[in-house]
Parts: C-alpha cells; sequence; structure tokens
C-alpha cells in the first residue's frame, strides 16, 4: 500500500469520526411526551441499545446504525488489496479480502437517513410515544459522519480499483 492510499485511507476515517463524536455533544431532537424533551446525542448512543427491552424494535434498529458503521470501519481498514498476508500458524495466505465495507456504510447510511422520516419516538418504557417535534444538529452531524464515511469508501474504491492501482 501506498503512502498516499495510507494517508486517503486514514482521512476517510478520521472525519467521520469526528463529525461523529462532535455530534454525541449536541441536541439530536425534540420530542412532545409529557413535557418537550432534547436529548443528547451521547443519552441516546448510551441507552439506544436497550430500547428493545422498553417495546423499541423500531428504535433499536435505528441504532444498529451505530455498530453496523463501526463494522464497516473496522473492514475497511482489513480490506487491503495491495499484500496477501501469510498465515505464521499454518504458513498458507491469508485470501484477501472482499471490498465489502462500502455496503455495510451504505446500510448505517440508510438507516440513519430513514430516521428523518419518522413522526413518533419510544418515550417511556411503557410503550409510550412522543411526537417529534424537531431534528436538531446532532442528528444532522450524526447523519452526515456516515454518508461522509460512505462517499469517502465509494472513492477510495473508484480510485484504487482490484488491482491496487489508480485509475486514470
Amino acid at each position: 500500500m501506498t503512502t498516499s492510499q495510507k494517508f486517503l485511507r486514514l482521512t476517510i476515517i478520521i472525519i467521520p469520526i469526528t463529525v461523529f463524536c462532535s455530534s454525541l455533544f449536541f441536541k439530536v431532537l425534540s420530542y412532545q411526551y409529557i413535557q418537550i424533551e432534547t436529548p443528547k446525542g451521547y443519552e441516546l448512543l448510551l441507552i439506544g441499545g436497550i430500547a428493545i427491552l422498553g417495546g423499541g424494535m423500531l428504535e433499536t434498529v435505528i441504532w444498529m446504525a451505530n455498530p453496523i458503521a463501526l463494522f464497516a470501519i473496522i473492514r475497511f481498514l482489513r480490506e487491503n488489496r495491495t499484500q496477501v498476508k501469510i498465515d505464521s500458524v499454518l504458513n498458507k495466505p491469508v485470501p484477501k479480502l472482499k471490498r465489502k465495507s462500502k455496503w455495510f456504510s451504505l446500510l448505517a447510511t440508510a438507516i440513519a437517513i430513514s430516521f428523518s422520516r419518522w413522526n413518533e419516538v419510544l418515550a417511556a418504557e411503557s410503550g409510550s410515544k412522543g411526537k417529534i417535534l424537531a431534528f436538531h444538529i446532532g442528528y444532522w452531524l450524526w447523519m452526515s459522519s456516515f454518508a461522509l464515511f460512505t462517499m469517502g469508501v465509494i472513492f477510495f474504491n473508484f480510485r484504487y480499483r482490484e488491482t491496487g492501482t489508480r485509475m486514470d
């Protein structure tokens, strides 16, 4: 892998992670339950995975965009097209990974974008729903971090095809 490929790969990962981390400190949405509530990104990240326990199946699906994106990032880091690694135990070449990180990142982006079409969210463990009043900058940063990563992966895959060389 050339230095320019390493730099581009690192840039494709660092920028979306920075945007994602910044989204954690902003308000994500406003919803009306008993009163108007505006949770921050870190709150939803921490409790989103257990929403299924309160009856929030669809909310958990939306939250799953986070681990899917993490898996896409790890997969993108491991997709090395210019080298075949030799397994030290078996002394056999390890097959190259197919470029599938773009599909996982597209899935995470699609899930994140689909949330903007919702009208209600789970507001209480009893299964009560709260009407979404507005999406705030935290949501848009969260969603754009996935979109940036997806665009970066697609660009990288387009620029460095299967042979590992630049397409001119």
